[in-house]
């Protein structure tokens, strides 16, 4: 399968993929540890990956990227898409139409973690 990566977390190593059959979107659960001479991958990567279906999660294994930046501007191309989307249909609720800020939930998750430990 081939996919646009559309989100990644360099810390966890893991992704998530715009599939090409325009199907539900593909999680790459990376190990922590990234072998040696494994290619990071970053958002707007074209890559390959094996794809396996469990319950109703895609699982994307074994990735490899065929061109860097393939879609380096994937990220205007969501916002762009998420306006159009409003302007369609503007009677839908401003949550169902809103892009995820994975960094910041990441952070609040992290703090609370730390802080419920002491």
């Amino acid at each position: 399968m081939l996919g646009v990566v559309i989100w990644t977390d360099a810390d966890d190593s893991k992704a998530i993929i715009w599939c090409e059959d325009h199907g539900e979107l593909a999680f790459l659960p990376q190990p922590a540890k990234v072998e040696s001479g494994a290619e990071k991958l970053d958002q707007g990567d074209l890559i390959q990956f094996d794809l396996e279906e469990h319950r109703n999660l895609r699982m994307a294994h074994n990735p490899r990227k065929i061109e860097q930046q393939y879609c380096g501007d994937i990220k205007a191309v969501m916002e762009s898409a998420v306006k159009v989307q409003a302007e369609a249909m503007p009677n839908l609720p401003p949550k169902n139409s809103k892009l995820l800020n994975f960094t910041r939930a990441k952070q609040r998750n992290t703090l609370g973690s730390v802080g419920s430990a002491a």
